[in-house]
């Protein structure tokens, strides 16, 4: 069988070629129902919102981010690992629950308010029983990205059905978010083991490290935040770990969690411990068993002590009283100010710039790579031109390489004068895409003075690629934003 030509000009930009391809691939593969149909599931998902992958060790926190980052409770979270199957958290109008099997049958639980203690139950089932679960919430956190909370890395749940949670988020996710309290060995083998393919090698670009929990640092002290963003940037200065992230934060899910539910019962018992003399409430703070059993004020009992505790940790207890001794007075600047404190919002903004504001560059990625799997898993004859082709794509995917260092730049990975720093923004096109944006020109601007700037700036970042006391990942970086410039030129004068 040949592989299909290409007689039409490929359309512009990297994900519509990257589409083209995978529809090439498509009619390539159609005698194999199996492949095509997998294929054809990867091209249904260019039309619904990015996915995210949240995984991460056994007991990282996944539930608790989820619900810090939907802004509601929505995944259970229990004192145990408890999840043996993916499940997918997606916007819909309704309040629903799909259960999907592993023999392809699905079953719809529709509700009027969704029980974390019937997704608990679910979840609970073996992944030979229940292969997914569909959870639909007309939450807006949802509007732009599904989140996909997986099984532990190495839980029970893949360990006793040989289920690979790397094949999982390889299939399953265009990004991931993954959880540590501490980076240890076996998380940076397993994201190294995430990026093994090709095309996950050229474009490491996928990945945000979270260092869930952060608020148990330093025995959950006031620094405990501080202290976790200063080992955030000594584990970014890892190389090991600058090959797949430029993202490494600390955050406080539970804290976030508990903020996000916070109302006016929650309210008004902590106003009341805070209305405790400072020693006293001091005390019961010591640990946690000290707080549940303690007795002042006589109007909080036992049973929303637990609660307070189960939904703040002792961190967001103790900050949020400090906030309210401080003249916090009301429901939603106490709301604001933990979440603030809890670091969700750094966290938010870097998968909203580094996956939501850039993700026609990682849908192309999660294309490519499924063309590369099936051409890597099924090979065939006349299969070399499609090879080829994707070879082409993975050869001038500038998009990638600028996202990665635009992402350097967020992140504090890479350090240019401000200036620069800001140039290099705009033209990479933090600010917009249109080429006047780009590079900087009045919106009256003729186009003899946008062939100008880029030519301009393009000389200037030709000299910092070349710059000796530029180190290598500055260098690499000056020369992506040059490649941009020179790019914006060809297009001015009709090149491109």
């Amino acid at each position: 069988m040949n592989a299909p030509s290409d007689a039409e000009p490929p359309p512009a930009g990297l994900l519509g070629q990257a589409r083209a391809l995978l529809l090439r691939t498509m009619t390539f593969y159609r005698d194999d129902p199996r492949t095509a149909g997998w294929l054809r599931t990867r091209l249904e998902r260019l039309s619904e919102p990015l996915r995210m992958a949240v995984t991460g060790r056994v007991k990282s926190g996944k539930s608790t981010l989820v619900n810090a980052l939907v802004g509601t409770e929505i995944a259970p979270s229990d004192t145990e690992e408890r999840t043996q199957v993916n499940t997918v958290f997606r916007y819909g109008d309704e309040p629903r629950i799909t259960v999907h099997t592993p023999h392809g049958t699905q079953q719809h639980v529709s509700r009027g308010k969704l029980d974390p203690a019937t997704i608990r139950d679910l979840q609970r089932w073996r992944p030979d029983e229940v292969a997914r679960l569909v959870i639909e919430t007309p939450s807006p956190g949802l509007q732009a990205i599904t989140l996909i909370e997986t099984p532990g890395v190495a839980s029970t749940a893949v360990q006793e059905t040989g289920r690979s949670a790397l094949a999982q988020i390889l299939s399953e996710a265009d990004a991931v978010l993954y959880l540590t309290r501490q980076p240890q060995q076996t998380d940076v083998q397993f994201l190294h083991s995430v990026h093994e393919l090709r095309v996950a090698r050229r474009a490491p670009i996928n990945t945000v490290l979270a260092l869930s929990r952060a608020d148990e640092v330093a025995a959950g002290d006031e620094d405990a935040l501080e202290t976790a963003e200063r080992r955030a940037a000594r584990h970014l200065e890892d190389p090991k770990i600058r090959s797949f992230t430029q993202h490494v934060i600390p955050v406080a899910g539970l804290c976030a969690q508990g903020a996000s539910t916070l109302d006016r019962q929650r309210f008004e018992a902590l106003r009341a411990l805070a209305a405790l003399d400072g020693t006293r409430i001091e005390d019961q703070l010591l640990s946690a068993e000290r707080f549940t059993k303690a007795t002042e004020p006589e109007g909080v009992d036992a049973g929303t002590r637990q609660t307070l505790l189960n939904e703040l940790g002792l961190f967001g207890l103790r900050r949020a009283l400090d906030l309210l001794a401080q003249g916090v007075g009301e429901p939603t600047r106490l709301r604001d100010a933990l979440l603030e404190e809890s670091r969700i919002g750094v966290l938010q903004e870097a998968v909203h710039l580094q996956f939501v504001e850039r993700q026609e560059a990682l849908r192309a990625r999660s294309v490519l790579m499924a063309v590369d799997m099936v051409l890597r898993a099924h090979p065939r004859p006349g299969s070399r031109q499609l090879r080829g082709e994707l070879d082409r794509l993975l050869a001038n995917a500038h998009e990638w390489d600028e996202l990665r260092v635009l992402s350097g730049l967020w992140s504090g990975q890479l350090r240019l004068p401000h200036p620069l720093r800001q140039e290099a923004e705009q033209v990479l096109g933090a600010r917009g895409p249109h080429p006047g944006v780009r590079l900087g020109a009045p919106p009256q601007a003729q186009p003899r003075e946008l062939v100008e700037r880029a030519g301009a700036l393009a000389r200037r970042w030709r000299a910092l690629a070349a710059d000796p006391l530029f180190d290598r990942a500055h260098r690499q970086a000056a020369r992506t934003v040059q490649r941009r410039c020179e790019r914006l030129l060809l297009t001015l004068t009709g090149g491109g």
